[in-house]
């Protein structure tokens, strides 16, 4: 079985896939919706992958609102929006674009 991770209309979804040797038989999958980005109780914004960051859409000083698009990053030639999980203003934001990022980095920082 391999899983995949597959972005529909704006949602990430989990996804299980069982190779099959005959055309009778079945696949069987499993789906479970996970968020973008995951602040994890601070005011951090959180790289969720590993990638190259294509846009801002933010500058120090904005006022951000949860669930808002804050960054695009492009991860195996998907772009990928970032979301912040919670409101509040823009203190710092630690990369530029054309910056690789890894997952976990932090990306934007809230006050």
């Amino acid at each position: 079985m391999k899983i995949y991770k597959v972005k529909v209309n704006g949602k990430v979804y989990e996804v299980e896939v069982e190779a099959i040797d005959e055309v009778k038989e079945t696949i069987k999958t499993e789906t479970k919706e996970t968020e973008s980005v995951k602040s994890e109780g601070t005011n951090q914004i959180i790289a969720p992958i590993a990638g190259k960051v294509l846009d801002i859409k933010v500058n120090v000083g904005d006022v951000v609102k949860k669930g808002q698009t804050v960054m695009i990053i492009e991860a195996m030639k998907l772009e990928n929006e970032i979301q912040s999980s919670f409101d509040g203003r823009v203190a710092r934001i630690n990369v530029n674009v054309g910056s690789d990022v890894r997952n976990k980095d932090v990306l934007i920082e809230l006050e």
